[in-house]
């Protein structure tokens, strides 16, 4: 059985504007939400044609008894972009509004993705409910990617609005190319009569007491959206130069739709408490898009580096992640934890307090821990590709699937996770295979620690010097004084980079020593902001973020 997500996500809207499971974006308000412009303020929506429910559960009544992907919608194939569909208005000082809706009568949820997105300087896309009252964006400059790709989460209701902001400026310059919207059919009444607590009653919250030990690796586990109709979990993997590369450990069987350049991550979900809470927590945070790296069947692996919404190459600071650690080791862990989003709940955490033994998911090599009989809860399908500890804090293996369930017991209480030493060399290809990319420099590591790249106090890890910096707490009148401690007198250069990744001012030293540095931020606006410390030879030290 693979541990496949078999509901879908209804974001439940709030009674105002809701903004708190955005993907990653800089916020705002839509245009046409506060100005009067009357063109603006009416809609036209291009309908979807019907869809033919009866027929669509006949085929789920056949494929939901063999555990394979649980289908929730149906996905309409468009050709709608800035040219051919939906409406422009040309503002008074020459900036233009274009505006599409999308109707599908009677869906539970819709989800988008374009194959052309490039949004120029200045520019702005939200996108809303028919009632106004969810809102995702604004999604700028910092969303385009190399593929031109681009995916939304889900949105409740059968109805959404693409607005495009464009300064006159760069008239002409953007495109916006719909290609798919997904009419959600089912498993959105059962997830909304639950809420979002669709998991098995014996899971238990990842800040719970089984928790309090297991909270950096907690932050480096993220649920993924795959395929648009699917659910895994996967884990942030460190890599031995630790230069946080965004890579992702899931499994191989999530990775079946080939579409990773619209795969959407979520940071972060999880109660703050041990009890499950009445409403959705607000902490939730999303990337999208990624490119794959490695895959293989025999450990059922899949390594893909998220590509979407990155600040200086990595995942922002904002979202706290944590680059869980790893070993290879052929020698079974005494005892195993997983952290993961079963049926795509918030995080769980599940311990088995006894050793792991080797198997074989099929055939007769043994490329896969067993638990030995989960003591804490168990997973379930959404569970699929989040990683295995052992008791040094360090992934081993990723999970592949097993009879667990709540309420099941005995030898029905085990699951099965592809072995990280089989896929560090799997198919011996840089496509199939962990080593290309984690120790690209061939140091032949067998262990690596995890990894938190927001740590205000650190040791550089890929440059030529051994500094450590240390920023004080926010202060009121927005100057930070920054601690520098150096292995030696050298020439270093301090940048200030906004959300943006836009420099707002560099200052560079000439034989900095140890001592405190200012930096100036008290002409800013309120934001998050970054400090880079470059050395002499244009290599990054340490990045620090800092919030005014």
């Amino acid at each position: 059985m693979r541990k496949l997500l078999l509901s879908t996500l209804i974001i439940a809207a709030a009674a105002v504007i809701n903004t708190a499971h955005a993907q990653y974006s800089i916020g705002g308000t839509p245009y046409s939400f506060t100005n009067s412009v009357k063109s603006i303020q009416t809609v036209n929506f291009n309908v979807m044609p019907p869809v033919d429910l009866d027929e669509l559960r006949k085929e789920d009544a056949i494929n939901d008894p063999n555990k394979g992907p649980f289908r929730f919608g149906f996905n309409h194939y468009v050709n709608f972009n800035l040219n051919n569909s939906g409406k422009w208005t040309t503002l008074a000082n020459g900036d233009r509004i274009w505006q599409l809706g999308v109707k599908s009568p009677g869906a539970l949820t819709i989800n988008l993705a374009f194959d052309d997105f490039y949004m120029p300087e200045g520019a702005s896309t939200f996108i809303y409910n028919e009632t106004k009252d969810f809102v995702i964006g604004a999604f700028t400059k910092i969303n385009n990617e190399q593929s031109k790709m681009f995916a939304t989460d889900l949105i409740a209701g059968d109805a959404v609005v693409i607005e495009y902001y464009e300064p006159k400026e760069v008239a002409g310059q953007g495109r916006i190319n719909l290609f798919r919207a997904t009419h959600g059919y089912r498993g959105v009444e059962e997830y909304a009569a639950k809420s979002f607590g669709n998991s098995g009653s014996c899971e238990i919250n990842v800040n719970c007491p089984l928790g309090t030990n297991w909270q950096n690796e907690k932050k480096g586990v993220v649920c993924l959206v795959v395929g648009g109709s699917e659910f895994c979990t996967g884990s942030m993997i460190n890599d031995v130069p630790q230069d946080k590369k965004p890579y992702v450990l899931t499994a191989n069987h999530c990775s079946t739709s080939n579409d990773w350049t619209s795969w959407v991550f979520r940071f972060n979900w999880e109660t703050p408490g041990c009890v499950n809470p009445s409403t959705s927590p607000s902490t939730l945070q999303s990337l999208t898009g990624s490119n794959l790296c490695a895959r293989n069947a025999a450990s059922d692996f899949c390594l893909v580096e998220i590509t979407g919404g990155l600040q200086n190459g990595t995942v922002p600071s904002a979202y706290h992640t944590y680059f869980n650690g790893w070993s290879r080791s052929t020698t079974p862990a005494t005892s195993a934890v997983c952290i993961h989003h079963p049926s795509g709940d918030i995080k769980k955490i599940s311990e088995a307090a006894n050793a792991c033994i080797s198997v074989a998911w099929s055939g007769s090599i043994t490329n896969h821990w067993q638990v030995g009989l989960w003591t804490s809860a168990c997973t379930e399908p959404g569970s699929s590709g989040s990683p295995l500890f052992d008791q040094n804090h360090r992934i081993v293996g990723q999970l592949h699937g097993g009879p667990s369930a709540c309420g099941n017991t005995g030898s029905n209480m085990v699951d099965s996770y592809g072995k990280f030493d089989v896929s560090w060399l799997g198919g011996g290809t840089n496509a199939t295979q962990l080593k290309f990319w984690l120790d690209s420099t061939n140091t032949g590591v067998t262990t690596l620690d995890g990894f938190d790249p927001n740590s205000t106090v650190g040791v550089a890890q890929t440059t030529d010097v051994n500094s450590a910096f240390n920023v004080y707490p926010n202060p009121s009148n927005g100057v930070f004084n920054l601690e520098v401690t150096l292995s030696a007198s050298q020439n270093v250069s301090i940048h200030i980079l906004n959300i943006l990744g836009e420099t707002v001012s560099t200052k560079t030293y000439t034989n900095m020593s140890n001592g405190v540095y200012s930096i100036d931020l008290s002409k800013e606006s309120k934001g998050l902001y970054f400090a880079e410390i470059i050395s002499a030879s244009g290599k990054t030290v340490k990045k620090l973020s800092l919030v005014k």
